[in-house]
C-alpha cells in the first residue's frame, strides 16, 4: 500500500470511528442480506462479534499507520498485522470452517458499509484504498487456510 493509501484509511476510518456501533450493525446487516446463509456461522447475540470487527478495523488501521520508513523497523509479533492475519485466517478456518468464498462477500459488505456510511467522505481514492486493505487482508488470511490444508496432507508421524 502507498503512503496515500494509508493516510486515506486513518482519515476514513477517524470519520466512522465514532460511529462504530452503527457502521458494525450496517456491516452484519449487509453481509446477511448478500449471504444468508452466513448467519449460521455467528451467534445469535452479534454484540460480541461487532466489537470484534470494530477492534480488529482499528488494529489493521493503526497497523497501517506508519510512515514509509517506519516499515522497516522491528515490530511484537501480537502488534503484526501479517502475523495478526494470519493467526485470524487459521481461526477462521480452523474453528469457524469459513469457505474461501466468503472473503469475497465479507469485503463486499464492508466496501457498501463504509461507502454508505460515509457518503461523500467515501471518494473514489477512499474505495481504492479499502479495496487494497481489505485484498492484503483477506489473501493472508486465506493463506492460512493453505498452510492448514498442507498440514493436514501430511500423513501423522511424518517429519515435515
Amino acid at each position: 500500500m502507498t503512503e496515500a493509501q494509508r493516510s486515506t484509511l486513518k482519515r476514513t476510518w477517524e470519520l466512522a470511528e465514532p460511529v462504530a456501533d452503527t457502521v458494525a450493525d450496517l456491516f452484519y446487516r449487509r453481509l446477511f442480506e448478500l449471504a444468508p446463509q452466513y448467519q449460521g456461522l455467528f451467534s445469535p447475540d452479534l454484540e460480541k462479534q461487532k466489537r470484534k470487527l470494530v477492534g480488529m478495523l482499528r488494529f489493521v488501521v493503526r497497523s497501517l499507520d506508519w510512515s514509509d520508513a517506519q516499515w522497516k523497523d522491528p515490530v511484537a509479533s501480537d502488534s503484526d498485522l501479517f502475523l495478526v492475519m494470519l493467526a485470524l485466517g487459521r481461526r477462521h478456518t480452523e474453528l469457524y470452517r469459513v469457505p474461501d468464498e466468503a472473503y469475497a462477500t465479507v469485503g463486499e459488505a464492508l466496501l457498501w458499509t463504509l461507502d454508505y456510511g460515509l457518503g461523500e467522505a467515501f471518494t473514489p481514492e477512499a474505495r481504492e484504498a479499502w479495496t487494497r486493505a481489505y485484498g492484503l487482508i483477506s489473501m493472508t488470511m486465506k493463506m492460512a487456510r493453505t498452510s492448514t490444508v498442507q498440514r493436514d496432507l501430511i500423513p501423522s508421524g511424518s517429519k515435515a
